[in-house]
């Protein structure tokens, strides 16, 4: 079943003259075992698109679904519980809670849902991304690559079916970023769909499709046999 799908979306910011189209009449499918790469300059749609996809957003028409259920189909409530379930999200601006230890942030997801051994869990997310002995430090207490390798890990734990991230290593040195690639890679090669917001080509190297966007339009499609195409961006 496709992981994710987007029927002509539509996302319009205010009314009337100074309406702005975020996103213009955009499909997309992601498939299971499928890493899609979505660049394009600032202000192209890019983040809204990765917000209607985990539902933090609502289209202004179009459909967005997620295992074939239409996420305007759910109560909050069950849009909550889908998304914990379902869907990992890495935040530009993070979204870790301060009065949380690190290994109790990467766990939440788990604990709202009642899984035992969260905090083992939790533990070894944190060993993937390189924060062994991290475990039961406050966000306030490390570095900003550290908190975002944090929320990195928070993403990735459990069984996600879905992996949204938005500038994932953009506070992390070279090699960090590999890791974390290599992580999101792993867990797509498992099974599971991602959708990487990046500005890198060679981060966006890593994916088997890359689309293009423009004023809330796709502009175009490479497929990973095409690497060259990602040099430049339309």
């Amino acid at each position: 079943m496709t992981v994710l799908e987007l029927r002509d979306v539509h996302r319009v910011h205010g009314s009337g003259e100074t309406a702005v189209n975020a996103l213009d009449g955009v499909s997309l499918m992601v498939e299971p075992g499928e890493l899609v790469a979505v660049m394009g300059p600032s202000g192209s749609g890019k983040s809204t698109l990765l917000n209607l996809a985990g539902g933090l957003d609502s289209p202004t028409s179009g459909q967005v679904l997620v295992d074939g259920t239409s996420l305007q189909s759910l109560s909050r409530k069950q849009l909550a519980a889908w998304r914990r379930k379902r869907i990992g999200y890495v935040f530009q601006d993070l979204n870790l809670i301060a009065s949380l230890t690190a290994a109790e942030n990467v766990a939440l997801p788990l604990d709202l849902d009642g899984v035992r051994k969260s905090r083992r869990q939790a533990e070894h997310a944190l060993s993937e991304v390189d924060l062994d002995g991290y475990a039961d430090r406050f966000p306030d207490e490390m570095s900003g690559g550290q908190q975002q390798r944090v929320a990195i890990a928070r993403a990735l734990i459990g069984e996600r079916r879905l992996v949204l991230a938005d500038e994932p290593t953009g506070a992390l040195d070279s090699r960090t970023g590999e890791t974390v690639l290599r992580l999101l890679r792993s867990k797509v090669d498992a099974g599971a769909a991602a959708v990487l917001v990046t500005h890198d080509a060679r981060h966006a190297a890593w994916a088997d499709r890359v689309v293009f966007l423009r004023d809330g339009v796709v502009v175009d499609v490479s497929q990973r046999d095409q690497p060259e195409e990602l040099l430049s961006t339309p």
